[in-house]
């Protein structure tokens, strides 16, 4: 990196080629290029069509995946001005039998990086590759003025951003769990798709704010204080977002950060890590980050009651889930499981299928055949589909479900795991909080997703409860699936969920791929049994809610 420099007021610059960065593979090429069905995404988000924020931006920087794309030694671009090809290779952006082009900044067999024209047509478009001559198939894609992705460290779209903290010109590093920002303090968040560019793509930026409305969220907390939004002189397509942290931000390892502009589309969430005094982050959720962090043997038991009620009666949902790998560890390592927001704070992810994102471990452990929950002699158990993974519904119905005499009953009950090769059997005990009584689940029957949605409850009749929300939509059709949860501050009887929250979401009917949950959860550490580094166990009881999102 080769630093910053200052540009006037209040505004940094970044210059090293930063398209170099971007992941990119390669495997060997031939004659004729095919991008994958849903193979156009955003190169930072890389979030799927379908989605609100599933577009291709004016000026921004896309990815196409497919193969034999171009060449099995992969080529980068090194010094403006940029061409219409790049190592033979051409892409084009084609509506009503009219095409553009677009700029290669990196090609190889399996994936391409370009920069979509600023004067790219609107609305639905094909794009299709030409290597060495050959014209591959047209694929769909959508193009809007601006929707922005955010830059991860993993490469993904998602976990701990490409955000730099400002400590001097000439010392800015990438937040992290050991390098964290405070309240008040500038950093610089590194994105694509705020919009066209101020001058002609194919040379060097032209710096200053872009003509689009910018507002950033930290961890829910509005930025008061915007000092730069638009292109980075050194790289067509890349855009920085200059900006304090609210001084009411939530502190954490794990805080949520995105953009909006236009008052309209948000982008992919990244998060931060915060601290008052920019030391070592710390979590509020006990033990789990700083352990993922280290690295290690990590394994965590989930039971989740749930209560849907219907007009035929309650209808049961409960769900046990095993979780057991071997993680890398370091300052921005990332797993759901482990990696929860800070309270006042909502995270979101999305992607494709139903699949939650999460950095890929070292491997999975092997704890045994199967996991399962036991009360007064009686069990249920569930197969763990592949070594220490797994995730089953355990119940149909309230009434007659089996587990619901285990898990509606009260005192405690215990769940385990019947043993591998890398944890032995061992089992742990647990008590599911009082059922979460929400007062106005019947009014959340239809959840307008332009309009923020406000969730009223009792308070759970013990101590030591924690309050959640979590929802997720899934468009079918687009394969798609965004999901959001939100943890409660401590005390409080409501919450509200913010339209950038919900506006990420797809339109859903109600049923399957509609959800919205109230959940009380005891979460409990216990020593770890021989083989595992760290095991975390949780016992929540949700209330539950099949909306439809329109």
């Amino acid at each position: 990196m080769a630093g910053w420099e200052a540009t006037g007021v209040g505004r940094l610059r970044f210059r090293f080629p930063f398209w170099l960065g971007v992941l990119a593979a390669a495997h060997g090429a031939a004659a004729a290029p095919f991008v994958f069905h849903r193979g156009v995404v955003n190169a930072a988000s890389y979030l799927p069509a379908g989605l609100p924020n599933g577009s291709i931006a004016r000026g921004s920087i896309f990815s196409l995946f497919g193969r034999e794309l171009g060449p099995a030694t992969p080529a980068t671009v090194s010094a403006f001005p940029l061409q219409t090809t790049l190592a033979g290779v051409a892409v084009e952006v084609c509506q009503g039998g009219a095409c553009a082009d677009a700029l290669p900044l990196f090609v190889s067999a399996s994936q391409i990086n370009a920069v979509m024209p600023s004067d790219a047509p609107l609305g639905a478009v094909s794009i299709r590759v030409r290597a060495d001559g050959q014209a591959g198939n047209f694929t769909p894609a959508a193009v809007v003025s601006s929707s922005v992705g955010v830059f991860a460290v993993s490469s993904a779209g998602f976990g701990p951003g490409i955000v730099q903290n400002y400590l001097a010109a000439d010392n800015q590093p990438i937040n992290s769990a050991t390098r964290t920002a405070r309240p008040g303090q500038v950093v610089t968040l590194w994105a694509t798709g705020l919009g066209p560019a101020l001058n002609a793509d194919n040379v060097a930026p032209q710096a200053g704010d872009l003509p689009i409305q910018v507002e950033i969220f930290v961890g829910g907390k509005a930025v008061t204080h915007k000092l730069y939004s638009g292109r980075s002189p050194c790289c067509a397509g890349v855009d920085q977002i200059v900006f304090e942290i609210p001084a009411d931000a939530p502190l954490g390892c794990y805080v949520p950060v995105a953009v909006r502009t236009g008052a309209a589309v948000v982008s992919n969430d990244v998060t931060i890590s915060l601290s008052g005094d920019g030391g070592p982050c710390s979590d509020a959720e006990g033990a789990a980050g700083a352990a993922l962090r280290q690295g290690g043997k990590l394994g965590g038991l989930t039971v989740t009651r749930g209560r849907l009620t219907t007009t035929a009666g309650p209808v049961g949902a409960d769900t046990l889930e095993a979780l057991f790998t071997e993680e890398r560890g370091g300052p921005w390592a990332y797993q759901p499981l482990y990696s929860p927001p800070p309270a006042g704070a909502c995270a979101v992810s999305a992607g494709r299928g139903d699949a939650e994102s999460g950095l890929p471990p070292v491997r999975t452990l092997d704890a045994g055949a199967t996991a399962y929950i036991e009360r007064g002699g009686r069990s249920l158990g569930m197969a763990l589909p592949s070594p220490g993974r797994g995730l089953a519904g355990v119940a149909s119905s309230a009434a007659n479900g089996a587990s619901a005499s285990l898990l509606d009953a009260a005192g405690p009950f215990t769940a385990g795991v019947t043993g591998g090769t890398d944890a032995p059997a061992f089992t742990v005990g647990l008590q599911s909080p009082a059922a979460a009584s929400w007062n106005n689940r019947a009014a959340l029957a239809v959840v307008d997703r332009a309009r923020e949605a406000t969730l009223t409850w009792a308070p759970p009749a013990e101590g030591g409860v924690s309050v959640w929300i979590a929802g997720h939509a899934r468009s079918r059709a687009d394969d798609a699936t965004a999901r959001f949860l939100c943890r409660v501050p401590d005390g409080a009887t409501s919450f509200t969920i913010p339209t950038a929250v919900l506006g990420r979401l797809p339109a859903a009917e109600a049923g399957p791929d509609a959800g919205l949950a109230l959940i009380f959860e005891r979460r409990t550490e216990n020593p770890p049994p021989p083989g595992l580094d760290f095991l975390q166990a949780i016992a929540a009881s949700a209330a539950l809610q099949v909306p439809r999102y329109q």
